[in-house]
């Protein structure tokens, strides 16, 4: 069964409750396994009821006719329930039998009903053919069997009973009236399964369509992890190749760091390495793939970390990066790669789109939380920037002067929402900007009593 089989079947219709031969199949071993499931407490309840006839048989009844109809329910309609009440907790027959078998509890409850009506036909009582309605209610809308199983069974039993009425000599206009009641019960209860049925019907389509969509779809995701994975391994390694061969370029003995063309070579690199790793940041979190794993993490390796790279990645910018160390001894709940990540996107986000010539990594303790910084003298935010600042493909009101793919914040977010953080950024126009940072605190973190070398920001103002 295909997309395109469920698909042509709902836009054919199915209005004579049949669908093509392979999707009939599936979903009459859909529909046995739910009736099944349905027969349980429809079962029990069946059983109960019939019990509490038994008893009202016995209280209301003459005792010759009680002795009878109390029979006929405890020696014949009770076993016969009880049998359904244990295969249905059974895992034999298979659900295709069991509808089977319960379709024929149906009739033989059916039947015992017109077996009791006779009885009390016998001996001249007037016992009412209401007894028939409630069964046809009960087999068409209780039990929930199919449209033409229920028809089929109803109009046996309504056969039936008619011929016992005949055979005990009822008047044709008791007939006729008994008759008419019994045809607008059936017709209620036939209207009533194939309207049921037909919901059933579209409401089966629907599912098996949502499941294949779904099934597509992570089929769809594990050929982008899949993809992604191999393309960031081969896409890198190029770029390891050409970095190694710049290193051993030398116009004669000079030093390769210091020809201006392998120098701006070098950057084209670093940057073209950055850009693969935002990309493929973003298409990880997309996918899913990203797991944040928090522990307690100390600051001062990844803050050394940070230092020697950027030491390595600035070129010949004019950029003094100042980093807070002595606050490395605070430890925070994060992902040490995913708080590496976040940390490197802001210090390169400064050193590229701030205009600023100094940039500042500090952290501090605050309550229960510590809150990390990266702060610059630079130019500030545009005005009303901020609110989009962390949206994905926000670069700014120039291309040029704002060079990237606009994702670099986007993953600081997500990376901090990973490890149950905040983000944010405080600016002021001419006066430069601070993101900040917000992680848990680590149980071991102890505060920092040294004497704090950083310049105060906005936000831890308003934070103290």
């Amino acid at each position: 069964m295909t997309t395109e089989q469920i698909e042509q079947q709902q836009a054919a219709g199915f209005r004579n409750l049949r669908f093509a031969p392979d999707l009939e199949e599936e979903y009459r071993r859909s529909r046995a396994g739910l009736i099944r499931q349905r027969a349980r407490p429809v079962s029990v309840a069946g059983l109960v009821l019939f019990l509490v006839y038994a008893g009202m048989d016995a209280l209301t009844l003459p005792p010759e006719l009680a002795q009878v109809t109390v029979s006929i329910r405890l020696a014949f309609t009770c076993p016969v329930i009880a049998v359904v009440v244990w295969l249905a907790h059974r895992p034999v027959p298979s659900d295709s039998t069991f509808e089977r078998i319960y379709t024929l509890a149906y009739l033989l409850g059916g039947l015992s009903v017109v077996a009791i009506i006779a009885a009390a036909r016998q001996v001249a009582f007037p016992l009412p053919y209401e007894g028939m309605i409630l069964m046809l209610m009960f087999g068409y809308f209780a039990m929930g069997l199919p449209f033409f199983s229920a028809s089929l069974v109803s109009l046996v039993l309504v056969t039936s009973y008619l011929m016992i009425e005949l055979w005990n000599g009822m008047s044709g206009s008791a007939i006729a009236n008994n008759l008419f009641f019994l045809t607008t019960a059936n017709i209620i209860g036939m209207v009533g399964a194939w309207t049921s049925e037909y919901r059933h019907r579209a409401h089966f389509l629907d599912r098996q369509l949502l499941d294949r969509l779904h099934q597509a779809a992570r089929d769809e995701s594990r050929r982008k992890t899949e993809l992604i994975t191999a393309a960031s391994h081969d896409l890198r390694q190029p770029l390891n190749v050409i970095d190694i061969t710049l290193e051993s370029l030398s116009p004669g003995n000079s030093d390769p760091g210091k020809d201006p063309v392998i120098r701006q070579l070098k950057d084209m690199i670093r940057h073209l390495r950055r850009l693969l790793g935002t990309v493929f940041d973003s298409a990880r979190l997309n996918e899913g793939m990203v797991r944040a794993d928090i522990r307690p993490t100390p600051l001062a390796p990844i803050f050394q970390d940070i230092s020697d790279l950027l030491a390595d990645s600035l070129g010949n910018r004019k950029v003094n990066i100042e980093i807070d160390h002595s606050a490395g001894n605070l430890m925070v709940m994060a992902d040490p790669s995913l708080l590496s990540r976040v940390l490197q996107n802001l210090m390169f986000n400064a050193v590229q789109h701030s205009g600023g010539n100094v940039i500042n990594l500090s952290a501090h303790r605050v309550d229960t939380q510590v809150l990390l910084e990266v702060s610059d003298n630079g130019t500030g935010l545009p005005p009303g920037l901020n609110d989009t600042l962390f949206s994905p493909y926000v670069r700014g009101h120039g291309q040029t002067d704002y060079p990237g793919l606009g994702l670099g914040l986007t993953i600081v977010r997500e990376f901090v929402a990973l490890m149950r953080g905040a983000c944010g950024v405080d600016t002021e126009p001419g006066r430069g900007s601070v993101f900040w940072v917000r992680l848990p605190a680590a149980v071991t973190a102890t505060r920092v009593h040294e004497p704090d070398s950083r310049t105060l920001s906005g936000y831890e103002h308003q934070a103290g």
